[in-house]
């Protein structure tokens, strides 16, 4: 079960989603004191915050070494210090957390905390890709299409997409139903592309991308035969989100 920070950029800037303690793991007081700071955190009151997971992560949770591994890196109710920041990263990845390893890999592609170094990046968000965290999944998929610490593969490029897309991830969804017209890793297919425009639009949180998405939806539909769309709709119609899986 997760909670996400506000904290969302892409493409060069962190991204974070802090996962809930399990009772399994953690007292009720530890998932107290964490959800309590995910309510401070939410309203801007970054001492509190951080008053309340610093306990945490300093025994041992992986979700308040993430947390405050941001706070650190963003600069947010501390002095920004990227080393900082990257410390408590590095000690929630080695509980082998996917949001500590996707953000170590962040941290090397900018050069924060670390020396930047894109084959590093790679290899960080391969590890929390393979878990199933779809963040770095997109961002494996953007490495291969752009050549980026890699040699451009656009099969691969169009394998991470998907992972990320078959999740519900809006923009993964946008760039494969993209592929899908341009024959980019995968062949030329108008059904294909109209149904991963659906799923970008029907995600979306933005309504400008959401229309964006439509719209292109509408252009694809255009040179589709009645049978085409037909079956277009039918698997527009049966697509749900795949729960995250290691791979």
């Amino acid at each position: 079960m997760k909670a996400s920070l506000a904290i969302q950029t892409f493409f060069g800037l962190c991204v974070l989603t802090a996962a809930l303690l399990s009772a399994g793991c953690f007292s009720m007081p530890d998932q107290e004191g964490f959800e309590a700071g995910m309510k401070a955190f939410a309203k801007k009151d970054y001492a509190t915050a951080m008053a309340k997971w610093k306990p945490l992560a300093e025994n041992g949770n992986a979700s308040a070494q993430t947390n405050i591994g941001v706070m650190y890196q963003q600069g947010l109710g501390v002095r920004q210090d990227y080393t900082e920041g990257f410390h408590w990263y590095q000690m929630a990845a080695m509980q082998g957390y996917a949001e500590a390893e996707f953000d170590i890999g962040v941290a090397y592609a900018q050069g924060h905390g670390t020396p930047q170094d894109m084959r590093e990046a790679l290899r960080w968000y391969l590890m929390a890709a393979q878990q199933g965290y779809s963040p770095a999944q997109l961002m494996l998929g953007e490495m291969y299409y752009r050549g980026q610490g890699v040699a451009v593969d656009y099969e691969q490029a169009a394998k991470w997409y998907r992972a990320a897309a078959e999740q519900g991830d809006a923009m993964s969804a946008h760039i494969l139903g993209t592929l899908y017209i341009t024959g980019e890793g995968v062949p030329k297919d108008r059904v294909q592309a109209y149904l991963w425009f659906s799923v970008a639009a029907q995600n979306q949180t933005s309504e400008t991308a959401k229309q964006n998405a439509l719209k292109i939806r509408e252009l694809v539909a255009q040179g589709m035969t009645p049978q085409q769309k037909t079956e277009a709709e039918k698997l527009v119609a049966e697509w749900k989100p795949k729960e995250a899986t290691a791979k």
